[in-house]
């Protein structure tokens, strides 16, 4: 016997509904779906009539574009809420996995988390989840797998933030946001979510959605400065053949009285200067002493502004007066305009902050944190917590440098 579904009933238009393993076009209104009795294709069908329900009729590959969000992460997503959905209307999750299939899958992804959390996210509330989650227990160790649940469940938890998850609505609302969150914690690329920013989102994943970065304000060096460097000596090579000739009186002394200009050793560090960072002169110098041409910026900000100010650059640096001047607000605010910034300059770039970022008023957001450690990770921004670390990071990038360089 079989058993049609009647996504009419819930959508008021008529479908074409055919046999198949599972698929619901809600642009063209089709329904592929499994049609005997068993329990596994009972569910595959409410699945399948949920997605008609609460799915937005526009092609899936426009949503992915719009939001900037991947197709796969998308569907997984979208598939976890629907089995909210599902949950709460009272239908059997039973899942549709064979325990063959899952061994199979799990042996395949098992040295790709992203895959991994990609299974876990699409098979949310389902009986495949503890299926999944059984035999996980037996192929990771105890830590490695509680790790990546605790990130899956940090999905499901920013799903359930949004408004309107039942509704159509709960797309932009819910399936969105939780989409770029799984990205930030599975970067499409492969890379480790920890190599660059490591925004600790554990510690906002309890924190309101949405917010709005402040608006940034860039000034240039402040007039009180003081000459840390001497340019010219650190940059010019003398020898004795090239093609500009500067030093005419070297001639009956060793003969060098061509130049050569000597490529710096710079880079680019970012300074949260807001009340929870503390800041000294004595760590921008040391800063400059390991690379001259680095550019140090510090930013902080009150209310709905902030200020990014460039306070060294070029081996010059402020002295304490337009130190004081340049960390004179409390609040962080423009995380994400000064990453933006940041991730544009010059490498290596370090950032120094405490990685709880905030927004307009200075409230913290999860939303808010995701975006600032994909920033990160597109701009390959290092972070470190204390400005004190940065001369010793600069040292280990030129060493590693030069290692490579020989190699």
């Amino acid at each position: 016997m079989k058993i049609y579904p009647l996504p009419e009933a819930v959508d008021g238009h008529p479908w074409v509904v055919r046999s198949g393993t599972g698929s619901c076009d809600t642009v063209d209104r089709k329904l592929l779906v499994p049609l005997s009795e068993s329990d596994q294709d009972r569910f595959v069908r409410c699945h399948e009539v949920a997605h008609a329900k609460i799915t937005p009729r526009v092609p899936a590959y426009k949503q992915c574009r719009k939001f900037d969000i991947t197709f796969e992460t998308m569907q997984a997503v979208e598939d976890m809420r629907v089995h909210h959905f599902l949950t709460k209307a009272g239908v059997a999750m039973t899942g549709d996995l064979l325990v063959h299939d899952a061994q199979n899958f799990l042996r395949r992804s098992i040295n790709d988390q992203r895959r991994l959390a990609l299974g876990l996210v699409s098979t949310w509330g389902t009986n495949d989840q503890s299926l999944l989650t059984n035999i996980l227990s037996d192929l990771l160790p105890e830590d490695v797998l509680n790790q990546l649940l605790n990130k899956v469940r940090m999905v499901y938890e920013r799903l359930l933030m949004g408004k309107g998850i039942y509704r159509w609505i709960g797309f932009r609302n819910c399936t969105v946001p939780a989409s770029r969150l799984f990205d930030t914690l599975f970067p499409p690329d492969g890379s480790s979510s920890e190599q660059y920013g490591n925004v600790p989102l554990e510690s906002l994943r309890s924190n309101k959605t949405g917010g709005r970065w402040g608006e940034m304000t860039v000034r240039s060096l402040p007039t009180s400065l003081t000459r840390r460097v001497s340019p010219i000596s650190q940059r010019r090579i003398f020898r004795d053949e090239g093609s500009r000739l500067v030093a005419p009186y070297r001639l009956p002394v060793d003969c060098r009285v061509f130049c050569q200009k000597k490529k710096m050793a710079g880079g680019t560090v970012l300074i949260d200067v807001s009340g929870s960072m503390s800041l000294s002169l004595k760590d921008l110098k040391r800063i400059v002493d390991v690379a001259p041409a680095t550019t140090i910026a510090v930013y902080s900000g009150r209310g709905k502004k902030g200020t990014l100010t460039i306070i060294g650059e070029k081996g010059r640096l402020v002295d304490d007066r337009g130190l004081a001047e340049a960390c004179h607000s409390n609040g962080n605010i423009i995380d994400g305009p000064a990453l933006r910034w940041l991730s544009l300059e010059e490498g290596p770039r370090i950032w120094v902050s405490d990685g709880l970022v905030t927004g307009q008023h200075d409230n913290p957001s999860i939303d808010l944190g995701a975006e600032a450690q994909r920033i990160c990770q597109h701009g390959k921004i290092l972070r470190v917590e204390k400005a004190e670390a940065v001369a010793n990071l600069l040292k280990a990038i030129a060493q590693k440098r030069r290692i490579v360089g020989l190699s």
